[in-house]
């Protein structure tokens, strides 16, 4: 008899200590799996507060004449995450500006449902009715994030001191000549 209580009692000493074990292997995966899962939502709940951030930080606004402008344009003053830097613009007053090539163009459309932003040379928006400030092509546009429209009309103007007798090619444009001796062509 003595011979099974001792047999019992290693048994249930086995047991226990394999018990014990078991636990041990337990706490040993359950600790690595919290840890995980804490910083899994720790994680989470930093990038939700980031992108909230950044809602709020690239919120829509108005420049110039314009309301609702928001993605890729963006202002001067706007967070580095916010918008395009080939798309930024410039707000004073009843007037927004965009840089192209050097030079500030106004903005008189812009239109997010067409896709499509007018501008107008400043020398022209300020009623000067001079020659462009400077040449714009096709390619300054690209270079500039934007795409021309195919289709459209492109101007070219010369300013010459003699008139141009055989004008085949070229059509004279009265408003930008004058009676000293300059005339102003575009290509036909």
């Amino acid at each position: 008899m003595k011979k099974t209580s001792t047999k019992n009692s290693s048994r249930s000493l086995c047991m226990a200590m394999a018990c014990k074990a078991s636990w041990r292997s337990f706490y040993a995966l359950l600790l690595p799996l919290l840890f995980l899962l804490l910083s899994q939502a720790v994680v989470t709940a930093t990038g939700q507060q980031q992108q909230q951030w950044s809602q709020e930080a690239c919120a829509p606004f108005s420049c110039g004449l314009f309301h609702d402008i928001s993605h890729p344009f963006r202002r001067t003053t706007d967070p580095p995450q916010c918008g395009d830097r080939m798309y930024e613009l410039t707000c004073n007053g009843d007037r927004a500006t965009i840089s192209i090539s050097s030079t500030h163009y106004l903005i008189t459309q812009l239109s997010y449902k067409s896709g499509t932003i007018r501008l107008v040379d400043p020398k022209f928006a300020s009623g000067s009715y001079g020659l462009p400030s400077q040449s714009l092509s096709p390619s300054d546009l690209s270079s500039s994030g934007f795409d021309h429209y195919q289709n459209g009309w492109w101007a070219s103007f010369m300013s010459c001191r003699r008139r141009i007798e055989a004008q085949s090619l070229y059509q004279l444009v009265p408003c930008l000549s004058n009676k000293n001796n300059t005339f102003v062509y575009r290509q036909k």
